[in-house]
């Protein structure tokens, strides 16, 4: 069965690492599973910020924890144009500014993975108000 993993959690909330740990459930070879996409849109698009905060081993954030994690993986992971240009995270040259094995990518890609994949994860984060 084909996912696709759409992230919408910024990079400092808890979701981002339960996105992080889905993805990589999915990506497990010796399961029935694909990821077939991984598409980071909103606020998700500051985890592909090769410039991100970075911790120790023990302190990692959420950021450093992804960019470890897609540079040792064969996982294709987009990042939305649109929205890494309105927060920032790239400019015209957005090879100095995304971290490696991230690209850039529009809504049609993501539009791609909703047609060929066979279930949708969206994780995301809300912000509660009292």
């Amino acid at each position: 069965m084909r996912f696709s993993l759409l992230v919408n959690a910024a990079a400092e909330s808890a979701a981002a690492l339960t996105a992080l740990h889905t993805a990589q459930a999915l990506h497990n070879p010796s399961s029935d599973h694909q990821l077939y996409c991984l598409f980071l849109y909103r606020d998700a698009v500051h985890l592909a910020n090769r410039h991100a905060w970075t911790g120790d081993a023990e302190q990692a954030s959420a950021a450093q924890q992804w960019q470890q994690w897609i540079a040792s993986q064969s996982v294709e992971a987009m990042v939305c144009v649109g929205a890494a240009q309105r927060r920032g995270v790239v400019d015209s040259n957005a090879a100095t500014t995304l971290a490696e094995g991230f690209s850039l990518a529009g809504l049609g890609q993501w539009a791609d993975a909703l047609i060929n994949s066979d279930r949708v994860i969206p994780v995301s984060y809300t912000h509660l108000t009292l």
